[in-house]
């Protein structure tokens, strides 16, 4: 069962969703999902996950420009919440893939919220999250 949602103003929409400020943000209790959906529109949403649960290595590379910084109002000492969109197969979920490229970025505090693109080769649009590398299994409690 899902969090009670927080709502978190976009001041530059989403790509794509631009006129689409205010989002509910729904994330899943004990599990590493969460729910992204318009307060002007409820039909428009988007699944997220938190980016370390299949890639631990993601976040140590993360380089946000300054103007992001801005928009998002964070300062040195803030932490910033990191998801990624997923983009889910209907007729085979192992092919999932996860937005790599644009992560949605939250200032927990004051309830900001962006989606970076990153210019990166680095950062796929669509990276299979159910590989053969993160289906290695991992013991209770140790980082893979």
């Amino acid at each position: 069962m899902p969090n009670e949602p927080r709502i978190f103003h976009f001041p530059q929409g989403i790509p794509g969703f631009e006129t689409h400020h205010d989002f509910r943000f729904f994330p899943e209790e004990d599990a590493m999902l969460a729910q992204l959906i318009s307060v002007q529109e409820e039909k428009i949403g988007f699944i997220l996950m938190r980016p370390e649960a299949y890639f631990p290595e993601y976040l140590k590379g993360l380089d946000v420009d300054e103007e992001s910084i801005k928009v998002l109002n964070v300062h040195a000492d803030m932490p910033v919440d990191v998801w990624v969109i997923l983009t889910l197969h209907r007729q085979d979920m192992a092919k999932t893939t996860a937005n790599l490229r644009a992560p949605i970025l939250f200032n927990t505090v004051d309830r900001i919220g962006m989606q970076v693109i990153f210019n990166d080769d680095r950062y796929p649009s669509r990276q299979p999250i159910f590989t053969e590398e993160n289906q290695k299994p991992r013991q209770e409690g140790v980082a893979g």
